[in-house]
């Protein structure tokens, strides 16, 4: 219950730091991020990053907001949220390495 609360309070402030972000790009200097070519190029690899994953994640997931609220909390919390997702979800529906005959191991 402390670890629900926690991390609840954790993506509110989050969500306001990104919304204060997002209103005035000078908030903790993300103006000068963006003005470098490396700030522009972290920046899409991230995005990019979380495309793909919500893809996995709308691939495996059967219920729409429960899709929404994974891809939502991605996008926002980055990938840490992600390997959550791997061990209460993902693994369990899209198999574990165990599951793959020891394929791998043959090379």
């Amino acid at each position: 219950m402390i670890i629900k609360a926690g991390l609840a309070i954790a993506a509110v402030a989050l969500v306001i730091y990104v919304g204060a972000v997002i209103i005035d790009p000078e908030t903790a200097n993300m103006g000068a991020v963006l003005d470098t070519a490396w700030g522009r190029v972290l920046l899409a690899d991230f995005y990019l990053g979380v495309l793909c994953f919500a893809a996995v994640i709308h691939a495996v997931e059967r219920r729409v907001l429960l899709t929404l609220g994974w891809t939502l909390a991605l996008a926002l919390l980055g990938f840490p949220v992600a390997v959550v997702w791997l061990l209460l979800r993902g693994l369990k529906r899209v198999g574990s390495s165990a599951s793959l005959g020891g394929k791998f191991a043959k090379r």
